[in-house]
């Protein structure tokens, strides 16, 4: 049996592959899982051949960033999304008992019910709004019996076709009218400082749920604006309500993230902050 300290699954996507640039770059012992384009390749819904994966390979740390993330897919195909939303998740916990690694499952803020405008704490109520957010609940509830376990709820964008910013630099270059959401709260973090602090928080000694964000809340149409008045560009956008989107979201899911501050001693970034951290992929 090979021994190493990380094993990311899901390392092709926007988290999992800047976890990897980061532990490349700390030159730590690791290994990914992925589809394609990693150290092996495979169905993540094979369960099979991931046990005989793990008969091979002993790891200190697991880190899950797989996920089935569009809301509507979900809605539509929730059988096929709980597959790797829920039911992977219940397999690697199963493993991580049998091999005693620790299991970091990478959650979302859309588990929380998002209601009031407030901040969620890792208490606040969670509720299933939507099948996403009932997928991802279901994936927290196989950990919480593990000896060594963290969930991260957490919501990020970066530099990868289609995420967020990427979409919005796009329409900024094309001139384009875009519509901008005016009433949904979440404190959105840049993926480098996301995958950063995860690996730095799975390294200590630590265990639970942990909010991952930026240090306020902000909407969409906000984030837009901040991010048009960084590039000095003008922005042509309709200001719109997200209760014309035919699947329901919480529309407060803005993070307190004072927990994940104390235990790894840093501040999270604004949300300016972030965008800045963000555009540097960009140059």
């Amino acid at each position: 049996m090979k021994n190493f300290d990380f094993l990311v699954i899901g390392s092709n996507g926007l988290l999992g592959s800047n976890i990897v640039k980061i532990l490349k770059k700390k030159k730590i012992n690791f290994l990914t899982v992925a589809r394609k384009n990693s150290n092996f390749n495979i169905n993540l819904e094979n369960f099979k051949r991931l046990d005989k994966f793990f008969l091979k390979n002993k790891f200190k740390i697991v880190i899950n960033c797989a996920a089935i993330i569009d809301i509507n897919y979900c809605e539509k195909k929730y059988n096929i999304a709980s597959i790797i939303n829920s039911k992977l998740v219940k397999f690697l916990s199963q493993m991580s008992k049998k091999f005693d690694f620790k299991f970091v499952q990478i959650s979302t803020d859309h588990v929380y019910k998002g209601k009031n405008a407030v901040f969620n704490s890792e208490t606040s109520e969670i509720f299933p709004i939507n099948k996403y957010a009932k997928s991802k609940i279901l994936a927290e509830k196989h950990l919480k019996e593990l000896k060594k376990f963290l969930i991260i709820r957490t919501n990020f964008t970066g530099k990868k076709k289609n995420s967020f910013i990427d979409w919005l630099i796009r329409n900024f270059k094309k001139k384009a009218e875009i519509n901008l959401f005016n009433d949904m709260y979440t404190s959105t973090i840049d993926v480098q400082t996301c995958a950063k602090t995860i690996i730095k928080l799975a390294m200590l000694k630590s265990k639970g749920i942990y909010n991952l964000g930026s240090r306020n809340m902000i909407t969409k149409e906000n984030f837009a604006k901040k991010l048009s008045k960084i590039l000095k560009i003008k922005i042509k956008y309709k200001s719109i309500s997200s209760d014309i989107q035919k699947v329901s979201r919480g529309k407060n899911l803005g993070l307190n993230v004072k927990k994940i501050e104390q235990k790894i001693g840093y501040k999270m970034p604004t949300s300016s902050q972030s965008i800045i951290n963000l555009l540097k992929e960009y140059q």
